[in-house]
């Protein structure tokens, strides 16, 4: 049996029940022809039998007429299917459709509906999270929306569980739950687009918006608390370590800067030194050729003397002499306390 013939009341090709619009048009021509021979004489044969024949029928044509005219409001499409194919599509205003050839299929083009879905899902870290979404839209297309799938709404539903899952799934929960949030919405209206887009099912996605926060499950969130803490007292102690390293580089720096510099001038000192050193020494060497006994005794004699100019000891030689020897305790007291002095700065 054809799909439009009478007796198949129950779907249409596209899996859809068909409008009640396909009134039975005999069973209705019966009622007002009986209704018309009652009010003109019943079975009187005769011309009142035809007048009220044609009365009726022009009541039944009223009727028809007045059955077939539909009003299309401003938020809506009216699809017409003539024979089952598409003719025309009706916008606002007053229009005819003549069953049972045509049938009209109404779709809101203008209304902004809304899905929730919510569900666990696994992040990228491992973790189960619990996740909750609105999505806001609108009819695009009423035929695609009408013809195409066999349920538009819950197709959306499923599509945009999938992008959700695919979102979540490549996030970590800490992200999800804070700072990646506004990511995580933009990501899914992305992937639910691409999703829809082959099944061309008619709907224009317009928002996604997340409900409250990405978090854990109550049955697992005291044990989730207690290893975000951890975490937290871990970054913590690498912020103060950090900090501290910080503190003590320049300082450490600074220090070997200036063991540095200290060893280039002693350096220095003891260069210049040598260098001194071998410039008397040259200067000493015509002298030595000249009379080297006569120069060596004279070094030794100071050589002799800067020794003994810097000890506390007094040698005193009496064989053969009567005088009386001074020693100078004060100033060899001060001189020992001027050389310890010296000692500890240079030990500094």
């Amino acid at each position: 049996m054809a799909w439009n013939e009478p007796g198949n009341n129950n779907q249409d090709p596209w899996g859809k029940k068909r409008p009640n619009n396909n009134n039975d048009i005999d069973e209705m021509i019966k009622k007002a022809g009986k209704k018309v021979s009652s009010i003109f004489g019943g079975g009187n044969k005769g011309g009142g039998g035809s007048i009220g024949i044609i009365l009726g029928l022009l009541i039944v044509i009223a009727v028809y007429l007045f059955k077939s005219a539909y009003i299309v409001n401003e938020k809506e499409q009216a699809l017409v299917l003539t024979f089952g194919e598409h003719t025309r599509t009706d916008t606002a205003g007053l229009h005819f459709a003549f069953a049972p050839i045509q049938q009209v299929y109404f779709v809101d083009v203008e209304s902004i509906k809304d899905i929730e879905i919510e569900g666990l899902m696994l992040t990228q870290d491992d973790n189960v999270a619990t996740v909750k979404v609105k999505v806001q839209y609108r009819v695009g297309d009423a035929m695609a929306f009408q013809f195409n799938v066999e349920d538009p709404v819950e197709t959306l539903k499923h599509a945009t569980e999938a992008a959700l899952r695919q979102v979540i799934g490549h996030t970590n929960l800490r992200d999800a739950r804070t700072d990646g949030k506004q990511l995580v919405r933009s990501n899914v209206a992305k992937e639910l687009n691409s999703i829809l887009e082959p099944y061309q099912t008619g709907i224009e996605v317009f928002r996604v918006n997340l409900i409250g926060n990405v978090d854990v499950p109550p049955s697992v969130k005291p044990a989730f608390d207690d290893a975000i803490k951890a975490e937290e007292d871990q970054q913590a102690y690498q912020d103060q370590g950090e900090a501290y390293r910080s503190k003590q580089i320049p300082l450490a720096e600074g220090d070997a800067q200036k063991a540095i510099q200290k060893a280039n001038a002693y350096k220095s000192r003891i260069t210049e030194k040598a260098h001194g050193e071998v410039a008397r020494f040259k200067e000493l060497l015509p002298e030595y050729n000249a009379a080297p006994e006569v120069t060596r005794k004279r070094l030794y004699l100071e050589t002799l003397e800067q020794v003994l100019s810097k000890t506390s000891k007094v040698i005193l030689d009496t064989d053969g002499g009567n005088n009386m020897t001074y020693i100078p305790l004060d100033k060899i007291m001060q001189r020992n306390n001027a050389k310890s002095s010296q000692s500890k700065t240079n030990n500094q």
